[in-house]
C-alpha cells in the first residue's frame, strides 16, 4: 500500500514537472507613436498565414505576447496599416522589439533572438538595395532624352547594385548554413517575382541549405516545405541538363516543330529564332491549362514588345473547340495545333509527359528552363530580356 500511495503522490509531481518544461515564446516591445494602436501577431505556416493573437498597445506604446510553440518558426508582427516585422524566435526565447509606428517595418530594433536579428540584417540590406534601384530608376527616368552612353551607364549601375545584393545574400547563406534565416535569404525578392538568387547555378545554394537545415530541424513544417522545393528545383535542373545534352548534336539548337495555325498556315518553331520563346504544350481538354492561360496572357502582354513570344502547341481532338477557345480567351500569341489527342509527335519529341508543359528558349534557340510559370517565369524574363 505504501508503494501505491507513493506512486499516486509522484504522478502529480511528474505532471507539474513536465508542464514546467513547456517552453513559451515571448514577444514584447514598445512602439513610439503607437499609443493605443492594434498590433497583430501571425504565424507563417508554409504558404498560409495563421493569426495567433492581437492586442492594443498601452498608453506608453508597450505590448506583449506569450504563446507556446514546439518549434522555431517565422512569426509576423503586423500594424494596423499592414506594415510587417518578421521574427524567427526559438522556443524559450524572449524577443524584445522597439519600433516606430509610422515606419514600423523599417525603423525597428530586435534583441533576444539571434535568428530574428539575422532576419533584420537581411531585411535592412534588401530595403537599401531597393532604395538604390528606385533612386537610379527615378534619376534616369527623369531625363527627357537618354543618350546611348547614359543608357549603358544606367544598365551598368543597375547590374552593379543587384550584384552587390546577390554577393551579400550568397555570403550570408555560406556563413549561416545551419540558420533558418538562410531559407529566408534564398526567397528574398528585389521586386514581385524577381528573386535575388535567380540563376541556374543558385540551385546549389538551395541544396546545401536544405541538406543542413533538414538535419538540424527535421520536424519544422516550413523547413520540410523548403526541402521539398529544393528537391523539385534540383530535379528540374537535372532534367533540363539531360535534355540539353541530347540536343547538342542537333543541327539546330532544338528539335523543330512545324504545325498549322488558325489560318491553316504552317508555322515553324525555328522561325522565332532571335526571340525569347516560351514553348507551351497545352490543351482545351486540360483544366490546368485553362486556369494557367489568364496569368500567361498577362506576362505575354507585359513582355511581347521586349522580344518575348509564346509558341503554343495545342494537343487536341476537336479543331473547332480549339479555335473557339483561342478567340473566346483572346490568346494572341502564336497558336498551332496537333489534332492527335492524347498522342502527340511534337510532345514526344520534347519528352512531354504531362499537359501543360513549358520550355523557355533563349534567342539562340537553347532551352534554359522547363516547366516554369507565373512569377518564376517573369523572373527569368526579367533577366533574359534586359
Amino acid at each position: 500500500m505504501k508503494k501505491i500511495h507513493f506512486l499516486l503522490f509522484l504522478v502529480p509531481i511528474l505532471l507539474i514537472s513536465s508542464c514546467g518544461e513547456r517552453k513559451n515564446i515571448k514577444i514584447s516591445g514598445q512602439v513610439s507613436g503607437g499609443v493605443k494602436k492594434m498590433i497583430y501577431l501571425d504565424y507563417l505556416n508554409v504558404n498560409t498565414t495563421e493569426p495567433i493573437d492581437s492586442m492594443r498597445t498601452k498608453r506608453d506604446g508597450k505590448f506583449s505576447f506569450s504563446f507556446h510553440s514546439p518549434h522555431p518558426g517565422i512569426f509576423i508582427l503586423r500594424s494596423e496599416t499592414g506594415k510587417l516585422i518578421n521574427l524567427l524566435p526559438h522556443p524559450g526565447e524572449s524577443v524584445s522589439i522597439t519600433a516606430n509606428y509610422e515606419d514600423f517595418s523599417r525603423n525597428y530594433t530586435v534583441a533576444g533572438s539571434q535568428e530574428s536579428e539575422y532576419l533584420q540584417q537581411l531585411v535592412t540590406k534588401i530595403q537599401d538595395t531597393r532604395d538604390k534601384l528606385n533612386e537610379l530608376d527615378n534619376l534616369y527616368g527623369s531625363l527627357s532624352n537618354v543618350t546611348e552612353g547614359q543608357a549603358s551607364e544606367y544598365i551598368s549601375k543597375r547590374k552593379n547594385i543587384i550584384k552587390d545584393q546577390r554577393d551579400y545574400s550568397i555570403r550570408f547563406i555560406i556563413e549561416h548554413l545551419n540558420s533558418l534565416a538562410s531559407i529566408y535569404a534564398i526567397y528574398q525578392e528585389l521586386d514581385k517575382g524577381q528573386y535575388v538568387l535567380s540563376e541556374n547555378r543558385d540551385i546549389q545554394y538551395m541544396k546545401i541549405v536544405a541538406d543542413s537545415v533538414s538535419k538540424a530541424y527535421p520536424d519544422v513544417k516550413f523547413v520540410q516545405s523548403f526541402v521539398n522545393d529544393a528537391r523539385k528545383a534540383e530535379q528540374r535542373f537535372y532534367n533540363l541538363k539531360a535534355l540539353s545534352e541530347k540536343m547538342k548534336d542537333a543541327k539546330v539548337g532544338f528539335p523543330d516543330i512545324a504545325l498549322p495555325n488558325l489560318k491553316g498556315d504552317t508555322v515553324l518553331l525555328s522561325s522565332l529564332r532571335g526571340k525569347t520563346v516560351l514553348l507551351y504544350f497545352w490543351s482545351t481538354l486540360s483544366k490546368e491549362s485553362n486556369s494557367l492561360n489568364p496569368a500567361l496572357k498577362k506576362i505575354y502582354s507585359n513582355n511581347k514588345d521586349k522580344g518575348f513570344e509564346v509558341y503554343a502547341v495545342a494537343i487536341e481532338s476537336n479543331k473547332d473547340a480549339w479555335q473557339r477557345a483561342i478567340r473566346f480567351d483572346e490568346l494572341n500569341w502564336v497558336n498551332v495545333c496537333e489534332l492527335s489527342y492524347p498522342e502527340s509527335e511534337s510532345a514526344a519529341t520534347f519528352n512531354v509527359k504531362v499537359i501543360p508543359s513549358t520550355f523557355l528558349l533563349n534567342k539562340e534557340g537553347e532551352i534554359v528552363a522547363r516547366d516554369i510559370y507565373g512569377p518564376e517565369l517573369q523572373k527569368w524574363l526579367d533577366n533574359m530580356l534586359n
